[in-house]
């Protein structure tokens, strides 16, 4: 049972933040059927009005708390590469992030990635609009590699549409994983993560006509020892 707090005086971007992190408190310990908006109101000592301000109705709470928990990953795994990283290293180092972030926080994760509801259009474009941010950001480091910029001005249209096709598929693939690790923490991490790098790295150099920088730094990681 949620036991109610005494009612603080907070902004309301603070009282959202703080209504988002108990709903993927409550929607990580129960099914979304189970779960009340009431429920929430009562424990964050606010009136259900107030509640309701925020956030019309359940599916629009539960929504929010998935795209938050989304934005939160996508900030805690997305960080400037330490100098002298490689591609696959980054990758590599970016999937155990993803991996420890859902054990730091393991109810938010099972709300978000684990939880009732993933079927719901709303959720799927949260899900989708996660996915084309961290394939930007794949493609914005495949720009680096082959020009020095970070962006895909120096690759051909259709080099740069398979590119994207594969790295999506393989950004699918990877949420998959990690989501098969937060059912089942004692699979090998490290293992996980160097079947993820390697898998992307494979990919792209599979192109075909990929310019000669990204194909030479693919056969680089590609030809590094199995961890």
């Amino acid at each position: 049972m949620l036991m109610a707090t005494a009612r603080r005086r907070l902004s309301p971007e603070d009282r959202r933040a703080e209504l988002l992190a108990l709903g993927a408190e409550v929607f990580g310990k129960r099914p979304y059927d189970e779960v009340r908006i009431d429920e929430i109101a009562e424990r964050a000592g606010v009136s259900r009005a107030l509640m309701y301000h925020y956030f019309p109705d359940k599916r629009s709470f539960f929504a929010a708390v998935v795209k938050d928990e989304a934005d939160r990953l996508y900030a805690a795994t997305n960080t400037e590469p330490a100098p002298g990283m490689t591609m696959f290293e980054e990758i590599r180092t970016g999937v155990l992030a993803y991996m420890a972030y859902h054990q730091q926080n393991p109810e938010a994760a099972w709300a978000a990635y684990v939880g009732l509801g993933r079927s719901d259009p709303v959720l799927l474009g949260i899900d989708d609009e996660a996915k084309d941010r961290q394939m930007e950001h794949i493609m914005s480091r495949i720009g680096e590699v082959v020009s020095g910029m970070p962006d895909t001005s120096a690759l051909d249209a259709e080099i740069e549409r398979d590119l994207r096709v594969i790295i999506y598929g393989w950004i699918a693939f990877t949420f998959e994983i990690c989501r098969q690790r937060i059912m089942d923490p004692t699979t090998d991490a490290d293992m996980l993560a160097d079947a993820c790098a390697h898998m992307l790295l494979d990919a792209i150099a599979r192109v075909p006509n990929i310019p000669g920088k990204l194909a030479d730094a693919m056969k680089t990681a590609r030809d590094l020892p199995q961890r």
